[in-house]
């Protein structure tokens, strides 16, 4: 009876073990032949998120860490644009604000908008064949103000999207600005209309 009820275990174990190496086996299948999953996979698993470098920036904002904050919100130093001279003196505005109102840690995404950067820039739903981010978040200053800012972050190089395979995305952020404020790296604004609906007679 006892040797039986071992069997019996064994037989169980192999079945539960076989039925795992047969679901990783298609789950495999599945993500080698899934291009858009196989890079939505990776880009979870490594934090290569336009979420991840705003918490990065703030943890540094957190810690009056202004050197790193500066390096995060990445500008091109070139005194022959105006648009970057412009986002230059944002930055070091921007960040010396934050600093000064000793936000707290946590804070609160309201809304991401993602953008399009190839062929016809616009704003779309799927966020996999976004080569932009603009997102709203709301900090807390020391007094338990709520202030909100739009971080613009979109990838480093152009992105192409289901074009090329959806690459790999490094996002940077290029943008940081108080809600009332324009962008300056990102000049598209999407503001949907709204019409009447006039009603018509039954």
């Amino acid at each position: 009876m006892a040797s039986n009820s071992v069997l019996k275990k064994i037989g169980i174990l192999f079945i539960f073990l076989a039925g795992i190496i047969i679901g990783s086996s298609g789950l495999w299948l599945v993500i080698q032949n899934n291009t858009e999953l196989r890079y939505f996979l990776f880009e979870q698993a490594t934090a290569s998120l336009p979420q991840s470098k705003i918490a990065e920036f703030v943890q540094s904002i957190v810690q009056d860490d202004k050197t790193t904050a500066l390096k995060l919100w990445e500008v091109y130093d070139d005194p022959s644009s105006e648009q970057q001279r412009a986002l230059m003196k944002r930055r070091e505005n921007v960040v010396s604000d934050l600093l000064s109102a000793k936000i707290a840690p946590e804070y609160m995404v309201l809304h991401i908008e993602w953008w399009s950067t190839c062929c016809e820039p616009g704003v779309i739903n799927d966020s996999r064949s976004a080569g932009g981010a603009r997102i709203n978040v709301q900090f807390l200053d020391n007094n338990g103000n709520p202030i909100s800012y739009i971080f613009d972050v979109f990838t480093r190089e152009p992105y192409w999207g289901s074009a090329e395979g959806y690459q790999p995305r490094d996002w940077v952020i290029r943008d940081v600005y108080p809600y009332d404020q324009n962008p300056i790296y990102w000049l598209l604004v999407y503001e949907p209309k709204i019409r009447y609906l006039q009603l018509s007679e039954p």
